[in-house]
């Protein structure tokens, strides 16, 4: 982090909560206003090639899998664990609904 950017912070911080709640809204209508600017209208009906999709969406390849590797996974629970608890939580579902 920039020094710059942490005296913002720090400023930011010595507003009162309703100061900081309108800053955050003020900084999301100017980001929203600033990528709207540079979306460029699609029209639904007509098909768009792949390659325009991707550079529209910003994706790239994968070039390490282990940037895939999900960091909230506990290292002690399996695969099989959070199939059961997902199994588990649907029948509970079933029988509260």
């Amino acid at each position: 982090m920039t020094a710059h950017l942490q005296n913002l912070i720090h400023s930011a911080e010595q507003l009162t909560p309703i100061e900081q709640v309108e800053l955050i809204n003020a900084i999301s209508g100017l980001l929203y206003r600033h990528y709207r600017k540079e979306q460029t209208p699609v029209n639904f009906w007509q098909p768009q090639d792949i390659a325009s999709i991707i550079a529209s969406q910003g994706s790239q390849p994968v070039s390490d899998i282990s940037s895939l590797k999900a960091s909230f996974w506990p290292d002690d629970e399996t695969a099989d664990d959070i199939v059961q608890f997902v199994e588990q939580q649907r029948q509970e579902d079933q029988i509260t609904n």
